[in-house]
């Protein structure tokens, strides 16, 4: 898009943008819903990481219970490409709006289910079995939420789209934060035998509250604006999927720009909360609190790094983010390894909002800029929920195997994290322009 026509506030199909007060108010409604969802989300990467590998799968050692219950993480991150076409393909062909309540509710009943389940020592083999469903449950749902929300706030005209699409990313940290309060709250207030009797449940169902809440807020939305034209104009595609894969170049490039991203993302926010209390014995608080800390920077930031890429272009940002994330792949573990508070924080806190946040901030604009509108939603979401399966759900398990094959060592875990990022490198690189909605490259004039 020209300059003058982002003064002039015109969409790429030459629309007037609507009203500021209605950009606003999709952003805050959205993102408050993505609060939830993302709470809902994050809440069981927490507990499989401090609680799961005890309450279910307490007949394995720590290392087999650890994996385990990172592979019972990983079913939800696996089930989400399979969200991302079912939801793509119905956003795509019935609207944005009916995606995201969906999403909403699938989630809140998946996450209170997990509140409620029995352990390994009530049921058996029974609990981590339906563990899993639930998990995939979860992923499901995931897999639809992030392409719907983030249409909500990219298909309205606003001629900053980084900027507004950047409170999405950073309702997404705020999930992360919610969810780490409570664990934090429950491990400074319980016992460890009240925490693993009934306090591990509590933050599960409390879901079932903020689902509601976000049902209200969500409630009046109006479907976007570019997805109203669609549908007047009665070009829907009849599979969009299949007219997404027509450009699998950009598909691809999503795929490995966010593999990039969630390897060193989930490794430093999942991963690390197991390998500081068990490898090197520090208190769960205290990774806990550095997470927190972190997570809140990130999420302060992500505005910034929005504008940032509305000034000087997605691509630009996304390969200095990367860049970022590869160099300090080593320095990361060497500042958790000395086992001081404070070389700990500095490296989560750059680990997560350095590098991750910045590349993690501009996607909504970035991603749903590589395809046209009848088929955004399923092109994004098949490419962004691929590399999600790998970058997330699988990051923490094989970080935990890299450890284990190093007898502990870290470096394995850091070249992985440096390898990934390399790779999202890649992606940036190959991403091309997709009719009159041109996406930046770092070669590319604005």
């Amino acid at each position: 898009m020209s300059s003058a026509a982002q003064k002039a506030g015109a969409t790429p199909s030459g629309a007037e943008v609507p009203p500021p007060q209605l950009t606003k108010r999709v952003t805050t409604a959205v993102s408050l819903g993505t609060v939830i969802e993302w709470y809902d989300f994050f809440l069981y990467g927490t507990a499989a990481a401090l609680v799961f590998p005890h309450l279910f799968f307490p007949a394995q050692n720590g290392t087999v219970g650890a994996l385990l219950s990172f592979a019972t993480f990983a079913t939800g991150f696996a089930a989400r490409p399979l969200g991302g076409i079912i939801f793509g393909h119905l956003g795509d062909r019935v609207g944005r709006k009916t995606v995201l309540v969906t999403t909403l509710i699938l989630m809140g009943v998946a996450t209170v289910g997990i509140g409620l389940l029995p352990t390994y020592d009530q049921v058996g083999v029974a609990a981590p079995v339906l563990l899993v469903a639930l998990r995939i449950v979860q992923g499901l749902g995931t897999g639809g939420e992030w392409g719907g929300a983030a249409l909500m706030t990219k298909e309205n005209g606003s001629s900053r789209p980084g900027f507004f699409g950047s409170f999405l990313s950073a309702s997404v940290f705020a999930g992360l934060i919610l969810g780490s309060v409570v664990y934090t709250a429950l491990a400074s207030v319980l016992t460890e035998e009240q925490l693993f009797g009934w306090g591990w449940r509590v933050p599960f169902l409390v879901s079932v509250l903020l689902v509601v809440v976000g049902l209200w807020i969500r409630r009046d939305l109006p479907e976007t604006a570019e997805f109203e034209r669609v549908k007047r104009s009665e070009v829907r595609e009849r599979a969009p999927i299949i007219a997404a894969l027509r450009r699998p170049r950009n598909v691809i490039a999503i795929f490995l720009m966010r593999l990039g991203q969630n390897t060193t993302f989930y490794i430093v926010s999942v991963f690390v909360l197991t390998y500081a209390t068990t490898a090197l014995d520090l208190p769960r608080p205290t990774i806990l609190a550095a997470t927190l800390i972190g997570s809140l920077v990130a999420g302060l930031l992500c505005p910034l790094y929005g504008h940032l890429g509305d000034r000087f272009g997605f691509g630009r940002v996304m390969l200095v983010a990367l860049v970022v994330q590869a160099a300090f792949a080593f320095p990361f573990f060497l500042l958790v390894d000395t086992r001081n508070f404070a070389a700990i924080l500095v490296a989560v806190v750059v680990a997560i909002a350095g590098g991750a946040a910045a590349a993690d901030a501009i996607q909504p604009a970035y991603f749903t800029g590589m395809f046209g509108t009848q088929s955004r939603f399923s092109g994004v979401s098949i490419g962004r929920e691929g590399g999600t399966v790998i970058g997330g759900g699988l990051a923490p398990l094989i970080a935990a195997g890299l450890l284990a094959w190093q007898g502990g060592s870290s470096w394995a875990v850091s070249g992985w994290m440096l390898l990934t990022s390399l790779l999202g490198i890649v992606g940036v690189l190959l991403v091309r322009p997709v009719g009159a909605e041109p996406v930046d490259t770092p070669g590319a004039a604005r």
